[in-house]
């Protein structure tokens, strides 16, 4: 929580991400002369997750999961997080350029909620923290695992948001808010 002229406020960045069901593979090491079987799905299924992470606190994550990512999903993600932070002034949320934070039903909505948008510079997502927690979502979960059916997938991915204060350290030492700047 940070201040702004004497009100409490806080700072989340957002971005949508896909994961698709098929088997990610990260790394391996086979034996010259062998081969190793990857097993892996055929389909397109994939878990639409709209979400915001705390600036200050990585655990402190708030998604919203529906059949696409669009303006109502949007706007439901940005209800769950007043919801979650009804005590605040306002939320100020870093998002990229996407078209579901600037579609006009979305900018309706902002009129009279707790949220701002400040967006990001375009094609900048080495500035939007969350890329860095969906990137450790893909480690924990989808590389180098087999998930035989759908909802065993989609469950995988649902139970590390549910836990994910038991992997404080590692999102401490990799989301923080220590950003190089290039030039002058």
């Amino acid at each position: 929580k940070l201040a702004e002229n004497g009100r409490e406020t806080a700072v989340y960045y957002a971005d949508g991400t896909h994961p698709q069901h098929n088997t990610h593979c990260a790394h391996g090491w086979i034996k010259k002369g062998q081969n190793k079987e990857i097993k892996t799905n055929s389909g397109r299924q994939r878990v639409n997750i709209n979400g915001v992470v705390n600036a200050h606190d990585p655990t402190d994550v708030v998604i919203e999961e529906s059949a696409s990512i669009n303006a109502q999903s949007t706007i439901a993600l940005f209800k769950k997080l007043e919801q979650k932070n009804k005590s605040l002034q306002r939320i100020f949320v870093v998002a990229d350029n996407a078209r579901y934070y600037r579609n006009r039903t979305v900018k309706a909505f902002l009129k009279t909620s707790k949220v701002q948008i400040i967006f990001l510079p375009p094609y900048s997502p080495n500035l939007n923290l969350i890329e860095r927690l969906w990137r450790f979502l893909k480690k924990i979960v989808l590389y180098n695992r087999y998930y035989e059916r759908f909802a065993d997938f989609r469950g995988a991915i649902l139970k590390f948001f549910a836990n994910i204060k038991q992997y404080r350290s590692e999102l401490e030492s990799l989301m923080t808010l220590k950003f190089h700047t290039l030039g002058t």
